[in-house]
């Protein structure tokens, strides 16, 4: 079993924040970027993210008593599963009725600016083209999750993650190929 050093220390701080909530800050320095950029890549819209981060480490702080370190593979796994439940919850609120196919800052930049708006048009364009479980998958790679954090938060199999995971990657490879204009 691998464990990647934080999560021994994860437990620790989650522990103590029970007691003492300023003890809570390592975890909220780790993990807020993390889940503000996936809040960020579902929603498209800034406010919306930085506002369901704020609701998800709200709901962490609330619920510390109740994170097990035995039952949870990770403390990562177990706040990224409170974000995917928000992030669920708040689908009809925050999902735009058309993909957002535009990033958020519309001001005109340099070239290179274009370009990479182009770039991520073409990401986001392909990754709203996979089935949700699939998306998720990703998303949570992209976070940096293991495969085994990821078959808890979605209650399945490794290996059903693997596999999913390999047909995302095909399926995007596919289409940012196709899209590929040079």
């Amino acid at each position: 079993m691998h464990h990647d050093g934080n999560e021994e220390g994860d437990d620790a701080i989650a522990i103590a924040a029970r007691d003492d909530i300023d003890a809570f800050a390592p975890l909220y320095e780790r993990y807020a970027g993390p889940i503000y950029r996936w809040m960020f890549r579902e929603t498209g819209d800034v406010d919306a993210a930085n506002d369901l981060t704020a609701q998800v480490f709200a709901q962490a702080l609330q619920n510390l008593h109740r994170y097990q370190p035995r039952q949870s593979s990770s403390f990562r796994s177990w706040l990224f599963t409170i974000a995917r439940n928000l992030l669920r919850d708040s689908w009809r609120r925050y999902r735009p009725t058309s993909l957002p196919l535009h990033l958020v800052d519309h001001r005109p930049g340099p070239e290179d600016l274009a370009i990479h708006r182009t770039e991520m048009d073409e990401i986001r364009a392909a990754f709203a083209l996979l089935p949700e479980r699939q998306r998720e998958i990703v998303e949570l790679r992209l976070s940096g999750l293991s495969i085994r954090e990821i078959a808890e938060i979605q209650g399945t199999s490794e290996s059903a993650v693997k596999m999913a995971q390999t047909r995302a990657f095909k399926t995007l490879r596919a289409h940012l190929n196709e899209g590929v204009v040079r």
